[in-house]
């Protein structure tokens, strides 16, 4: 069973995985089509681990510390806890990116098990290892993306036993991701923690707060930072300043209620802090090359339902 996956994301910019199977706490995903076309996904974080996998078009990763381009066939690892960003590249309509999530639980079981304390944790306390890209052109990342793709397989078939077979498959998988813990601890390097917190921080605010009229001043003094450490934060954690952020943000929000509601296009620019329907659709276009009347056109299916891949 495939899974559309659409982007529900919470007041501090974590995005919510739902299981299909809350006993498992295993999903297999794929992002609407819909989501290519208009924008990228947006700044967020997760507490599961994810495996995601291009399988078609190219798409760029950016986590606030490294980037990658990934093209048809390769994946990615992407930590528990991790600050990252999706942006499609053109052609847009080729890209098809498919994410399986799982937390700590499913490889260990209970919380505090000796499995979850020698062979998850120091995984997810590795902060140096945000993600991991994986070429299909080394031989090494291709065995690893053809375990992937046995366990989406797995997961699709839902054949008697495929759970235990598919946790199997993912035991082997983290074996390796483990072997990436230990050797990026070998390195000694390591992250500014705090940052990361105060960036993940500010984010929360502009979240709570994107439909109000909001400074760069009152950002730095949600966490009591000045203007001028607000603004080195946003550089060297996203590459981008806070109002180029809190634009994309009202744009994302602007485009889920175009999408997923009849409100109007005046209702859409003041909730999303906007203020009028003229300069919503200038930026809208400018960013978009579309206005929003032709947006809400295009997007006529709003249910958000499993389907069955075939």
């Amino acid at each position: 069973m495939v899974q559309f996956r659409k982007f529900d994301i919470d007041g501090r910019k974590k995005e919510k995985i739902v299981f299909q199977n809350q006993m498992l706490h295993y999903g297999l995903y794929v992002p609407r089509p819909e989501a290519y076309f208009f924008g990228d996904i947006p700044w967020h974080w997760h507490d599961e681990f994810e495996f995601g996998h291009i399988l078609g078009g190219s798409m760029q990763y950016k986590t606030n510390h490294h980037e990658f381009i990934l093209h048809e066939g390769d994946g990615i690892f992407i930590n528990s806890g991790v600050l990252h960003y999706l942006h499609p590249l053109k052609p847009v309509e080729d890209v098809r990116l498919q994410s399986q999530f799982f937390d700590r639980s499913f490889l260990a079981g209970a919380s505090g098990s000796i499995l979850d304390i020698k062979y998850i944790a120091p995984v997810l306390e590795q902060r140096q290892l945000d993600a991991v890209p994986l070429y299909c052109s080394d031989a090494g990342s291709a065995r690893f993306l053809e375990k992937m793709r046995e366990g989406a397989e797995l997961s699709i078939k839902g054949e008697r036993f495929f759970e235990l077979r598919l946790r199997s498959l993912f035991s082997e998988l983290w074996e390796i991701v483990y072997s990436w813990a230990m050797d990026e601890n070998k390195k000694g390097t390591g992250y500014n923690t705090l940052e990361d917190e105060r960036i993940k921080q500010m984010l929360s605010y502009i979240q709570e707060h994107y439909n109000e009229k909001i400074t760069v001043e009152d950002i730095a003094s949600s966490i009591h930072i000045s203007q001028r450490e607000c603004y080195r934060l946003f550089q060297t954690s996203l590459g981008e300043t806070p109002g180029e952020f809190m634009v994309s943000l009202r744009l994302q929000k602007a485009q889920e209620l175009l999408r997923y509601t009849d409100k109007s296009v005046l209702e859409v620019a003041v909730e999303t802090g906007f203020g009028t329907s003229s300069y919503f659709g200038k930026i809208f276009k400018q960013y978009h090359h579309i206005t929003p009347k032709q947006y809400k056109k295009l997007n006529v299916d709003k249910s958000d339902r499993p389907v069955q891949d075939t």
